[in-house]
């Protein structure tokens, strides 16, 4: 059974009254080991850092408005060998539903984890916060907090996009899941005013000395946020079908992409140990490239960019958590996340799936057949 508690805030430190509960399931035996973001270069930036010694929680932010990776992937990583350590791991709720996805496609195991779900601001891209935290002026060791501190400052009055500091992320400005689902433990500031609302099992709270505690603004700020962001998703929806709808307009869309593969590597959800893509068949011998040349007149270099994205698509978009990874990554811009959740929203509707939602759903699309899955609905 699940218990709310408030984390008391003194003077504003969310994130000292953060670092000392994160410190203390270390302390009393609850984990063993804790993967938690740590801020780096300053400040400038963050890195998941697999924690024992609570002194190194010092620099912890979850918080903090910058996701350099979906750390999803970090998580399949420690637990491809079901560790014998108990390990939680700090997650954004984009995280956790990747998370879940990686455990029904067998990539990711749970035995042992604790996941620690922290709602999430929003998050710039890498190099627009490592700029923003370098033109701030005061001690580096508070930048963080005021970064945050301003962020739930805009939300509450329902600036969800063009913060002060600067546009989001494309894929935060259309996320309709700000808060996490399915963790053992929550941590919430959207509509907290005096403190950090924590959900965990209410024998842990009291092993911890937690107090009961609610927030009762939290749904409604919450359900504000998700509306707004809704309505941006649906705009952005609507404005990325009117662009592509011939065959062409659609295939533009994808003209610069070089393969480059990053957006693959971003990806928490594209798992193959060998892409097709990275084999003789799109990386030939010589010859065949002038083969093709000669069939066709003509042979675009690098060549199936259009085949990889589409196959990537035809892939990723029934699991596609919207985590944006993809355009974050891609050197030339492509509006991946738009066009990626766009599409998905058609294919998990018509496959009445949901990605990350919960591991008591079916498998993935692409995992499992049903009869009569394809039919529209």
């Amino acid at each position: 059974m699940n218990t709310n508690t408030i984390l008391p805030v003194k003077e504003g430190d969310v994130l000292g009254a953060l670092r000392g509960f994160l410190g203390a399931l270390l302390e009393n035996g609850i984990v063993d080991a804790l993967l938690v973001p740590l801020e780096i270069g300053q400040g400038r930036s963050l890195a998941q850092t697999l924690v024992q010694d609570p002194a190194y929680l010092s620099g912890a932010n979850p918080f903090s408005p910058v996701m350099p990776i979906n750390s999803a992937t970090l998580v399949s990583q420690l637990t491809g060998d079901k560790p014998h350590q108990k390990v939680g791991v700090v997650l954004r709720s984009c995280e956790i539903r990747a998370l879940i996805e990686l455990v029904k496609l067998q990539q990711a195991n749970l035995d042992n984890l604790t996941i620690i779900g922290a709602d999430c601001l929003g998050t710039y891209e890498v190099d627009d916060y490592a700029r923003l935290i370098g033109e701030m002026e005061g001690p580096a060791e508070e930048k963080g907090s005021r970064v945050i501190a301003e962020l739930r400052e805009q939300i509450s009055v329902g600036q969800v996009a063009n913060l002060s500091y600067g546009p989001l992320r494309t894929a935060c400005q259309i996320c309709e899941f700000p808060t996490p689902v399915g963790a053992d433990i929550t941590l919430g500031l959207i509509g907290v005013e005096d403190g950090i609302l924590v959900t965990l099992d209410s024998e842990m709270a009291t092993r911890l000395g937690l107090a009961e505690g609610e927030a009762p603004q939290r749904e409604d700020a919450v359900a504000k946020l998700v509306e707004a962001r809704t309505a941006a998703r649906d705009q952005a929806f609507a404005e990325f079908r009117e662009a592509g709808k011939s065959i062409a307009d659609f295939a533009d869309q994808f003209a610069t992409c070089i393969r480059c593969y990053t957006c693959s590597v971003a990806c928490p959800i594209c798992f193959c140990k060998e892409c097709v893509f990275r084999t003789e068949t799109f990386e030939p011998e010589s010859e065949r490239y002038f083969q093709g040349m000669q069939r066709k007149g003509a042979l675009r270099m690098p060549s199936e960019t259009l085949l990889y994205q589409l196959t990537r698509l035809n892939h990723m978009v029934a699991s596609c958590v919207g985590c944006g990874m993809c355009e974050s990554a891609c050197p030339n811009n492509l509006p991946l996340t738009v066009i990626f959740r766009s599409v998905g929203d058609g294919v998990q509707k018509m496959l009445n799936y949901t990605p990350g939602r919960s591991l008591e759903d079916e498998l993935p699309p692409l995992a499992i057949f049903r009869e009569g899955e394809l039919v529209m609905r």
